[in-house]
């Protein structure tokens, strides 16, 4: 009798400090839904994803600290227990503070070119799908892609992703990301989120054209990074594939996941002896400009 006392009171103990909170990430302005969007548990260090309808079911304590990001829009911190609405507005960023983006117009030379990794040979698929669960989703894989003259101007028009869609409901999300003091991913130069979705079974490259985001820079080059947003779902071990290359002699991929709020980088499958290893098979199509 004692036991089961005990155990009533720990778990009505367990019902006052945790609670089921639903809510929809929202536009601020047009009211619209955001898919997928990132809620990091800052006390509890897991990564949640919303659905494709921007909703979600969080089991955290009232006290807990999300942190709400989307591309784009300005993140927002909420306290758990008071969240009183069920619908969590976003806005969009007013502006960039990158000094290396140039905003002004330009006027394009010369063709289109494609640079990157993507054209090398050897290599293999890689289910990004390995990495989710439950308490393990958005895992973020990011390749640096190198100018050809750090000194010329570059337009970005395409990203080109080597993949194969095996899934549906199981999308990507591109990011760009400029180059830090260390040669590491900095900021997000995206300023509208794009979602990889093309169907299932599609085999070759996959182009996304990015040229409306009107990136324009000068820099060594930038990272293109992937990341899974699918919803995880029991028994579903069928995930979205991209590719890796041997052939590239740098080691210029790195990884994150959305537990970390301060994202944090380290080099994907480097051993011990400093040898280079697979990088992601991803290019992009630039167009110069003066």
């Amino acid at each position: 009798m004692r036991e089961i006392l005990l155990f009533l009171i720990l778990m009505f103990l367990g019902m006052v400090g945790f609670s089921q909170t639903r809510f929809v990430i929202i536009d601020g302005v047009t009211k619209d839904p955001l898919p997928y969007t990132t809620i990091q548990s800052i006390n509890k260090k897991e990564g949640f994803i919303t659905d494709e309808n921007g909703f979600i079911l969080l089991n955290l304590s009232q006290t807990d600290t999300i942190h709400i990001s989307y591309v784009g829009y300005k993140s927002i911190n909420y306290v758990v227990g008071k969240i009183t609405n069920d619908k969590i507005e976003l806005f969009k960023e007013t502006g960039s503070t990158l000094p290396d983006v140039i905003v002004k117009k330009y006027t394009p030379i010369e063709k289109p070119i494609k640079v990157g990794l993507h054209k090398y040979k050897e290599g293999f698929r890689y289910k990004g799908g390995g990495n989710r669960n439950q308490k393990f989703s958005g895992h973020e894989i990011t390749t640096l892609i190198e100018f050809p003259n750090e000194n010329e101007k570059y337009k970005i028009l395409k990203v080109i992703l080597p993949t194969n869609k095996i899934e549906k409901n199981d999308p990507l999300r591109l990011h760009i990301y400029s180059l830090s003091e260390n040669g590491e991913p900095n900021e997000e130069l995206l300023i509208n989120d794009i979602l990889i979705d093309k169907g299932y079974n599609l085999f070759g490259n996959i182009e996304i054209d990015i040229s409306n985001q009107n990136i324009i820079l000068n820099s060594k080059g930038v990272f293109v990074g992937i990341q899974w947003v699918g919803i995880w779902k029991e028994g579903n071990t069928n995930t979205t594939d991209v590719y890796f290359t041997k052939d590239y002699e740098k080691y210029v991929t790195y990884n994150t996941n959305i537990r970390l709020v301060n994202k944090k980088w380290v080099q994907q499958w480097k051993n011990g002896e400093g040898k280079f290893l697979p990088n992601l098979k991803v290019g992009l199509e630039l167009q110069m400009m003066k």
